[in-house]
């Protein structure tokens, strides 16, 4: 079994979120959670400071991580704004640019999962601040329903891996064609894991034993750049553990687009 690695790019910037009210939510939430003992002061603190960041986004520091680890990861940037996503087009591009030139996949994370024409729009969005159509895509919230995948393999990518189970909190099924599209289902997703680090940390374990039973050739792994820093420690610190403990365990890392050269030369 060979692991896939992914985050989905949800902030860029402060001002981005100047009209909604995740600011709000965030102060809100991360106050609950502090209050619940799921961290200390020094994350609360930081937490609640994060918002006068000018970035709000950790691409590079998970990049940087990334390639000195050798995970030949993917960031999934938005086109559209919704559910908190609420970055600009253009701000986007420079850093697809980067991300791409630095030797780290990039693709679509999608707003649209019901009305084509938006979805092609997206597509198509992407396909010109890249320049070609060898990318795929996941949705935001990793919202689809019965025609979703259908209509994104029509749009022209190459790849989905929206899939997944949000009552079971996990999507362990084999990679499976959609006409020309491969859709890889998601395993591991940060957010759907215990906030109580051991209890995390064995859920995680439990997931990939479960899917290495279950004879998965691929599992794929999220985890939000955003939350790479010390005001999200407890998170970050979970992302360094699965990468060590995974390499650890002689698990090979492997990006989406060379996963689909050997499925496609496997027949």
């Amino acid at each position: 079994m060979k692991i896939i690695v992914s985050h989905d790019v949800d902030h860029l910037y402060r001002d981005d979120h100047y009209k909604d009210l995740i600011y709000l939510k965030l102060w809100v939430r991360s106050t609950l959670e502090f209050f619940k003992r799921e961290y200390g002061i020094r994350e609360w603190f930081l937490r609640m400071c994060s918002p006068f960041r000018k970035e709000r986004h950790r691409i590079y520091d998970m990049m940087e991580f990334d390639k000195k680890k050798g995970i030949p990861s993917t960031f999934f940037f938005g086109m559209e704004n919704g559910l908190g996503m609420s970055y600009k087009r253009d701000k986007a591009v420079p850093l697809i640019k980067y991300v791409d030139e630095y030797g780290f996949e990039v693709g679509v994370h999608g707003i649209e999962y019901q009305h084509i024409e938006k979805m092609k729009q997206e597509y198509e969005s992407f396909r010109r601040i890249l320049q070609r159509n060898d990318f795929g895509m996941r949705m935001h919230y990793v919202r689809f329903d019965e025609t979703s995948f259908e209509k994104l393999s029509k749009c022209g990518y190459q790849f989905d891996s929206t899939e997944f189970d949000k009552e079971v909190g996990t999507q362990i099924k084999k990679p499976y064609k959609v006409n020309g599209m491969w859709e890889f289902p998601l395993t591991i997703m940060d957010g759907y894991l215990p906030k109580e680090k051991n209890e995390k940390k064995e859920k995680t374990i439990e997931l990939i034993n479960k899917a290495e039973a279950s004879g998965l050739p691929y599992l794929t792994l999220l985890f939000h750049d955003y939350q790479f820093c010390s005001g999200y420690a407890s998170e970050r610190d979970w992302y360094v553990w699965i990468i060590s403990w995974l390499k650890d365990n002689g698990y090979e890392f492997i990006s989406y687009r060379d996963a689909i050269d050997e499925l496609e030369k496997r027949g």
